[in-house]
């Protein structure tokens, strides 16, 4: 018998060597997946809101505008004037700018929910009249009415088209 022979196999064998620990960089591509998902979603977030309250500011310079109209008693070209430049806050100019008499009544009639300085005939008549008008308080309430909901109302003419 040879001498090998006697002794124990399990003798031979090295020591269990335990695999090191990951390491936590790189990590696995889902992490890095979501970190870039995570990373668009704050920008989008913060774009988001930044346009929100591009917006909202806007709106409020306007309503404050009109506001001091309404304090001055404005005439009624001079409330025109006013949404005309609202208009133009959202809109591109050329689609805008070159709007008047009954295209700029439909327009402003497109953007507003309601039946704006009670009827075409009597805006139209109002504006291009000799004699200087005065606004009413009707003119004043439909003016902040269109200049509150037109967000809303560009969006929902969006949403049709």
């Amino acid at each position: 018998m040879s001498p090998l022979a006697n002794q124990d196999p399990l003798a031979q064998l090295n020591d269990i060597i335990a695999p090191n620990t990951p390491n936590w960089f790189p990590p696995a591509p889902i992490y890095w997946v979501l970190f870039f998902v995570s990373i668009a979603l704050i920008v989008v977030a913060v774009l988001l809101f930044k346009k929100v309250k591009k917006n909202k500011k806007r709106q409020q310079i306007q309503l404050q505008k009109l506001q001091q109209l309404q304090q001055s008693k404005a005439e009624f070209i001079t409330l025109n004037q006013l949404l005309k430049g609202c208009a133009l806050a959202y809109f591109p100019r050329q689609d805008v700018a070159s709007l008047h008499g009954e295209q700029w009544f439909d327009f402003l009639q497109k953007h507003a929910d309601f039946t704006v300085f009670n009827n075409k005939q009597t805006f139209l008549a109002r504006l291009y009249q000799d004699q200087q008008q005065t606004c009413q308080s009707s003119d004043f309430n439909d003016a902040k009415k269109w200049i509150s909901a037109l967000p809303k109302q560009i969006k929902k003419v969006q949403k049709d088209v």
